[in-house]
């Protein structure tokens, strides 16, 4: 199940394509939460460390704030969690970090967030913007464990990809009606009943009601 919010519109001329670059992504999207927030980072071989801690939706990189309050990167593959605010999770899979939604003790509803910014562009036909052919692909900073002074621009048209999927003993399933009859075999019946009236939810509220109500063993289809 995937989402594609394209947040980019085509207008005609400059103009259109300059307001769109001077309001660019807004933070909370840029980042997996609005603002930084005190937290925990743990790691495979080492010792956990603290900071106040963000993700960037774009490159899929962990950021902090210094105490002058400038902002960094830690582009590390040994990272395994991120804890924010006390309760906010976070695990690191193949490089891309997911939120996770507790659904019951082994069951946890996993999002993933991925921005791509437009960052080029070229004048097409009849004065159009065309930004065919035209992308760059968002590269990952050097995986080597190293720090970086991060300035980052969010002053560019983007997209957007929201992603949920079931997160059980380490691993990702994708939301998907094959995948909900699986996890949950004793609510077969109940499930395809409903299905018949309904779709998988498409949305993070919607998927995460759904979940809860079959965990808690709730009716989905009212007689």
């Amino acid at each position: 199940m995937k989402r594609i919010l394209l947040l980019l519109a085509l207008f005609a001329g400059l103009s259109a394509f300059g307001q769109e670059a001077e309001t660019g992504v807004p933070a909370d999207v840029f980042y997996l939460l609005p603002e930084f927030q005190p937290g925990m980072v743990y790691f495979f071989d080492r010792s956990p460390a603290q900071g106040r801690l963000n993700i960037c939706a774009e490159d899929q990189t962990l950021r902090f704030i210094d105490d002058k309050g400038e902002e960094f990167t830690l582009d590390s593959n040994d990272v395994t969690r991120v804890i924010m605010d006390g309760n906010i999770v976070f695990v690191r899979i193949d490089g891309v970090y997911y939120r996770l939604y507790p659904i019951t003790d082994g069951l946890a509803l996993a999002f993933r967030r991925k921005v791509r910014i437009l960052r080029d562009s070229r004048k097409g036909a009849y004065g159009m913007e065309s930004r065919t052919g035209a992308v760059k692909e968002v590269g990952m900073l050097q995986s080597d464990g190293m720090i970086y002074n991060l300035k980052s621009s969010r002053k560019y048209p983007y997209n957007v990809e929201e992603t949920c999927f079931l997160y059980e003993a380490g691993g990702i399933t994708p939301v998907s009606k094959r995948s909900l009859r699986k996890r949950f075999p004793d609510r077969k019946d109940d499930l395809d009943a409903w299905l018949k009236s309904h779709s998988v939810p498409d949305d993070l509220d919607g998927i995460r009601a759904l979940l809860l109500r079959l965990a808690r063993g709730e009716r989905l289809e009212e007689k």
